[in-house]
């Protein structure tokens, strides 16, 4: 029996080679620095093996250390500078979609919701993931 998830999409544009804006999405040496929804919360680390069947874990702590939690999955496509889909351990699928538009990347993420929280709280915290990516790609081209 397959379950139905429903979705939401997110779109946000980058002032950044869609190469590189790819990469930051796979990569454990960038992940580490941008993969958390803000208020505080780090990664301390990432772990990725960024090819179709290879899986992925990021580790969340809370800004007072006392909270923590891992983010882990199983990347399902792996289509280089186009498409990143993947299947969060919870069954949900999700997917990135990277296109360049007037000289910018585009990234649209369709991410399938869990049902603990709301959608609103969901989007806000994806919102903050794609604009912590946002400013660390910033941060690359100073």
């Amino acid at each position: 029996m397959t379950t139905q998830f429903k979705t939401t999409l997110l779109t946000r544009s980058f002032d950044a080679p869609r190469e590189l804006v790819f990469e930051c999405w796979l990569k454990a040496e960038h992940l580490v620095h941008w993969h958390s929804a803000g208020d505080g919360w780090t990664t301390p680390y990432a772990e990725s093996d960024g090819r179709t069947g290879g899986r992925f874990k990021i580790g969340y702590a809370s800004p007072d250390g006392k909270m923590s939690f891992d983010f882990t999955g199983t990347y399902t496509e792996v289509t280089p500078y186009s498409r990143i889909a993947f299947q969060i351990d919870d069954g949900r699928p999700c997917a990135l979609d990277f296109s360049t538009e007037g000289g910018q990347t585009k990234v649209t993420l369709t991410l399938s919701l869990e049902t603990t929280h709301s959608e609103e709280q969901q989007r806000h915290g994806w919102g903050e993931i794609i604009k912590s990516l946002g400013r660390y790609l910033e941060g690359m081209h100073k």
